[in-house]
């Protein structure tokens, strides 16, 4: 049975894929905010492009996240496991740990973006090479990293992908994404599972302050439990332009000197935790925290190789090393010490550590008969006693699928059941919309199965059944009771509770925070009056944006009623959730505005139409929200053609819109695909 939840944070940010030839203007010296490089400077003077991103994106996180680890502690905390590792390597050698791969092509479906399976195969395969140490290298320090990388053949719900390692996404189209939509939107939309999959973003023509780019990795986030953590996790992963995807063996037709797969394997160096060659410093010092790579003072833009710290003794610079700024047809190299930092942000750092027991990669099972079914959605309209779900049944199955009963309840009561007839093949669906649902007072949970697929026994009962996750509407009582317990980042956190007029009634904040130990979470208990007849919004807000719960302590919210029936609860909620409910069942005149509004098409791809009732005059406004209660979209109505909504710039999920008078509103849910 699975848990319906629905994330999202923001973050992000591209590339440009005519790496060959773009010139940029060199006037811009900042990206995500923050000031390139030295190294990046003369790469954009020389070249037009920045090679990688990396650090500036790394500065941009933890300008964002003040309790992200800072380099001194990060390297703090990895430098005892990277000694742990080198003292297991004396007496054993560690098996082989394999990565599932999912790219993200983001494309129109006919540029040269929209990278073939062969390429995306190439880049797999050169990955392997260069990180199995078979690219050729002739240094007596160069390892194997015992690091392969595999496409997956699974998404995330089991079903076999038809181009492993691949998924298309249109939405978007081959044009340039701006900074916004991509920080907003497009990686937290995109992203699969990151303790499953390592998420790869492909794109076309995506710039950065008007700099073009041709990649940039999330550095690993040290544990946890010490406290040194923070970057959100739904932004996890790699990015690069599509002309650097390719191998050697077949390099890619735009990319120039940088089209043999290297900027992939680059990156993939961040991601585990590798640091450039000259570790962005100007200085001949250990910046990379790897004795066997000499020190280098900048980075190398030319395969001849020169010593730029002759007075360390070490030799020349590494440029054969993967982690340096050389075109791709001069890399060839990780050390061993390279290798160690790897093994123990493999084996330590959040999401990497998970990723090597991850079975994306593995065979799939087959089924002949095989229906599965999910909620599509519940329909549920703020403080309203009914709603009208539909669900998806889909094939997964190779025999045809033509009939079914779908079973569905509220909590455990007595099922109703629907028939359903058509005819799905293999990876096929149908929505199906149930009939309307009279909900009594209190929260409740919706469970739908799919029984008797073709009138047999179906093979995989693993994907039979789905309930959502606790819903509420009216409730009978006086009182609400909020118990809210913070983690150890109190003073993050805020509250307010509201009537339908948006009026604060109760508010709570300047918590305390509490000592790192863990030991002595802090509980707060409230008591709010509630008058009958009226609709009611509880709001939580987290300033860090990462909820009150768990990896800064357990956290936690729960609103009850003079009963002990919880309303809503909630802990892991991002930067803010929303929960609206109503005391007693609200009267008509509470809702001045005809309940004959509607929305069309709906769910919608691109534009949304607000039709009125015969009695309706216009509204002065409406508001959209997504599921986080966040606002995406805001408009004041003065003609009929206001009504009119353009959807094109929200991602696929679900929203409610707030049609608004000066006494009275309705909010109506719709679905963007």
């Amino acid at each position: 049975m699975k848990k319906i939840t629905l994330k999202a944070i923001l973050m992000a940010l591209f590339f440009t894929s005519t790496i060959s030839i773009s010139q940029t203007s060199t006037n811009n010296q900042t990206i995500f905010g923050q000031e390139l490089t030295d190294a990046n400077k003369e790469s954009l003077e020389r070249s037009g492009i920045i090679k990688c991103a990396s650090v500036e994106y790394e500065e941009y996180l933890k300008a964002l996240y003040p309790k992200r680890a800072s380099d001194t502690e990060f390297e703090t905390w990895l430098a005892p496991k990277v000694q742990d590792i080198k003292l297991q390597r004396t007496n054993s050698v560690s098996a082989i740990t394999t990565l599932p791969v999912i790219f993200h092509i983001f494309t129109d479906g006919v540029g040269s973006e929209n990278l073939s399976e062969a390429a995306i195969q190439a880049q797999i395969d050169q990955l392997n090479l260069d990180f199995g140490n078979d690219s050729g290298s002739n240094y007596t320090v160069a390892a194997d990293t015992e690091v392969r990388f595999c496409l997956a053949t699974q998404d995330e719900s089991g079903v076999t992908l038809t181009e492993p390692g691949i998924n298309r996404i249109t939405t978007y189209g081959d044009s340039a994404l701006d900074r916004t939509t991509l920080q907003a939107t497009v990686k937290p939309a995109t992203q699969w599972d990151p303790s499953r999959y390592l998420n790869v973003w492909v794109g076309r023509t995506v710039t950065a302050g008007g700099s073009a780019l041709l990649g940039y990795a999330q550095f690993p986030s040290a544990s946890g439990l010490t406290g040194l953590n923070g970057g959100a996790a739904n932004t996890d992963g790699v990015v690069v332009v599509a002309a650097s995807v390719g191998s050697v063996a077949n390099p890619n037709p735009f990319g120039g000197s940088n089209g043999l797969g290297r900027t992939l394997t680059h990156e993939l160096g961040h991601w585990l935790g590798l640091r450039h060659i000259w570790g962005d410093t100007s200085s001949c010092i250990n910046g990379d925290y790897c004795a066997d790579t000499p020190d280098a003072t900048n980075a190398n833009s030319s395969c001849l190789s020169f010593d730029s710290c002759p007075l360390d003794g070490l030799g020349n610079d590494m440029v054969e090393n993967y982690m340096d700024y050389t075109n791709d047809v001069c890399m060839t190299t990780l050390t061993a010490d390279q290798k160690t930092r790897i093994q123990a942000v493999l084996a330590n750092s959040p999401r990497r550590m998970e990723l090597g027991a991850s079975t994306a990669c593995g065979p799939t099972i087959t089924y002949n008969l095989d229906g599965a079914i999910e909620i599509e959605d519940l329909n549920l309209v703020e403080c309203a006693t009914t709603f009208t779900p539909e669900v998806t049944i889909t094939n997964r199955g190779t025999t045809s699928l033509s009939s079914g009963v779908i079973s569905y309840r509220i909590d455990n009561e007595t099922a109703s059941t629907q028939s359903w007839s058509g005819s799905l093949a293999i990876n096929n669906s149908d929505v199906v919309t149930l009939p309307t649902i009279n909900v009594p007072s209190g929260s409740h949970t919706f469970t739908v199965e799919l029984l008797s697929p073709n009138g047999s026994v179906d093979e995989n009962t693993a994907n039979n059944m789905e309930e959502s996750g606790a819903f509420a509407v009216f409730f009978d009582t006086t009182v609400v009771n909020l118990s809210l317990t913070t983690d150890l980042y109190g003073a993050e956190t805020s509250w307010v509770f509201t009537d339908s007029a948006d009026t604060v009634l109760y508010s709570g904040d300047g918590y305390a925070n509490t000592p790192n130990d863990g030991t002595a979470l802090t509980t707060y208990n409230e008591v709010f009056n509630v008058p009958s007849g009226e609709c009611y919004s509880f709001k939580i807000y987290d300033e860090y944006g990462d909820g009150i719960c768990c990896t800064y302590g357990p956290g936690s919210y729960t609103l009850t009623d003079s009963n002990s029936n919880v309303i809503a609860t909630g802990a892991e909620f991002g930067a803010e959730e929303i929960v609206s409910f109503a005391i007693n069942t609200l009267g008509t005149e509470s809702y001045l505005l005809d309940r004959k509004i509607t929305l069309y098409p709906n769910p919608t791809t691109n534009v949304l139409n607000i039709k009125l009732g015969t009695s309706n005059s216009l509204p002065d406004n409406y508001t959209i929200y997504n599921m986080l209660g966040q606002v995406v979209l805001q408009q004041s109505v003065s003609e009929l053609n206001d009504l009119t909504v353009n959807t094109s710039n929200l991602s696929k999920g679900m929203y409610f819109i707030k049609i608004a008078t000066d006494n009275a509103s309705m909010s109506l849910p719709f679905v963007k695909k």
